[in-house]
């Protein structure tokens, strides 16, 4: 181990760019494709799946980038029942929200649910709402999650689907660990995000404006019209006011951007309109009592005074229309269309995307209304995006270079906490992320050299077999020539200085031990630079 730091060193000196179009000297291209054919194939799968695999490169040679995308882009055609079978091991991730409350509640739940039982004289919970699992705590939701997103990136076949949710979800952030959403942050995934990653964006938009865990996130669950000017008493010693962190976040992160247009004044009148979205009922209600929790609209807490959005104006008297008005006009504002565009941009393309891409992509946005199917479609296909400057130009995150790493290792993957445990010293466990602008996706941010070092040591962890649940092909560790493994794991790859370096450090090694040499070339192709790129 202490040798790593002077190796990291070497693949560090060893780690420039390769060539776009370079091949392994050692095989052909595939029948009718060219060098640059398999580079612009290798640079979609690089960013529009979670890492190339032999299957998917094959795919892609086979019918085309545009038909491969277009596949992609339409998920329901896609059969992933395998992919079923594994999210099994990770039942907390597929839970409703009631059976989470139930079957992990924290001590306090159940003390705050047996007190009022007892004050109303109905003594205890009913069974059904008390069994919970041994030994179970709301972590384990957070360990299933985590999980179940890391079976998809690495097996689903839907490979688009699973990027463009992680994308949309970490636009929509939500922490995990605020209050109440550890127990709604898996089905505030699967209902509010999921289903629109390829649909309406105002309809994404108003998915997560009312899903609960945004709610108890953002805090406008407790948001209501001033005590002095409701039509009703309020509680006695429960003072009523506006929150405005939502409207904020909605206008500044969610829609229009920082330089979107909006003042001050916008975001209170912003929170004014959703005042009283609110939940059905808090997580105590349904451990004691059972049912769900949802979205409620209360009208009693409403600012039903007229407001002014934009310049548009709100009448008074209404109700939850305000904030489904404000959802409509943030969703078709030219300032959403620029900032969504740059946002895909940076993510997908440069850290500093091109103007004329930022443009085009805001202009599908504007006149398909939204449709993210199409602008995901003239995103990857746009020249900007295949353009030679931009190809393996961007460094992966963490949970990138971890599912990646899985993917070209052929690995197995089962409940691995040792993996959740890396995800977490990297700073990039699935859903932990506590800012609302999620965790960042520029390359500055997840490279130094501490960063490398730590995903150095994890590549050669996973090629020793030393991370738990996780056993990467065993044919890999059948191969001898460096070169040979370097090509089943960096496809397209051109790093003969790589390849030096690691054949200098094998040299000290008996020729007998073959595994041991193989699995310590692993271990630092993977660690490298190279493998870091996308």
């Amino acid at each position: 181990m202490r040798a790593i730091p002077l190796i990291l060193a070497s693949l560090l000196t060893a780690g420039a760019p390769p060539s776009d179009t370079a091949l392994p000297r050692n095989e052909a291209p595939p029948p009718r494709t060219s060098p640059a054919d398999t580079a612009r194939a290798l640079h979609l799968l690089s960013r529009a799946t979670f890492g190339p695999t032999p299957g998917a490169l094959a795919e892609v040679l086979r019918t085309g980038p545009e038909a491969w995308l277009d596949r992609q882009l339409h998920p329901e055609r896609i059969d992933d029942r395998a992919l079923e079978g594994r999210l099994a091991r990770f039942p907390a991730a597929g839970m409703r929200p009631a059976e989470l409350i139930r079957a992990f509640p924290p001590p306090r739940l159940q003390r705050q649910a047996r007190s009022a039982d007892s004050l109303s004289g109905r003594g205890a919970p009913r069974p059904e709402l008390r069994r919970r699992v041994p030994g179970a705590s709301p972590n384990r939701i957070l360990a299933d999650l985590a999980g179940a997103k890391l079976q998809r990136a690495v097996y689903s076949e839907r490979q688009l689907e699973e990027v463009m949710a992680d994308f949309w979800f970490n636009h929509f952030n939500v922490f995990f660990g605020k209050n109440a959403d550890r127990w709604l942050v898996g089905d505030y995934e699967r209902t509010a995000i999921r289903p629109h990653v390829f649909g309406r964006f105002e309809e994404m938009l108003a998915a997560t404006a009312s899903h609960p865990a945004m709610l108890v996130y953002l805090d406008n669950a407790t948001s209501a019209v001033p005590d002095s000017l409701r039509d009703v008493p309020a509680r006695p010693r429960r003072p009523r006011g506006i929150n405005e962190n939502y409207a904020r976040e909605l206008l500044e992160l969610h829609t229009l951007g920082v330089d979107g247009g909006y003042t001050q004044r916008d975001v209170v009148e912003v929170a004014r309109a959703f005042t009283g979205w609110t939940l059905s009922q808090p997580p105590a209600a349904v451990y004691r009592t059972g049912g769900e929790v949802g979205f409620a609209f209360r009208p009693a807490l409403h600012d039903r005074g007229e407001k002014t959005v934009l310049g548009r104006r709100l009448p008074a008297g209404r109700g939850i229309e305000d904030g489904r008005e404000v959802l409509r006009i943030l969703a078709h504002h030219p300032s959403t269309a620029r900032h969504i565009a740059r946002k895909l941009a940076e993510r997908f393309v440069a850290d500093e995307p091109p103007a004329a891409l930022v443009d085009r992509l805001a202009a599908v946005f504007l006149r398909t209304g939204g449709d993210l199917r199409e602008v995901t479609r003239a995103l990857f296909l746009a020249p900007e995006f295949g353009a030679a400057v931009h190809r393996r130009a961007k460094v992966k995150t963490p949970f990138e270079f971890v599912a990646s790493a899985f993917r070209a290792t052929g690995a197995e993957v089962g409940p691995s906490r040792a993996t959740l445990q890396a995800l977490r010293s990297f700073g990039h466990l699935p859903y932990m992320s506590t800012a609302p602008t999620g965790y960042p996706h520029t390359s500055a941010e997840w490279t130094n050299g501490g960063a490398m070092l730590n995903r150095m040591n994890f590549a050669l962890a996973l090629a020793a077999g030393r991370i738990d649940g996780v056993r990467v092909d065993p044919a890999l560790l059948e191969e001898e020539e460096v070169a040979t493994l370097a090509h089943r794991v960096l496809p397209g790859m051109r790093g003969e200085r790589l390849l030096e370096t690691i054949r200098a450090d094998l040299a000290g090694q008996a020729a007998s031990q073959g595994e041991v040499r193989a699995r310590r070339a692993l271990g630092l192709l993977v660690g490298s630079p190279d493998f870091q790129r996308r």
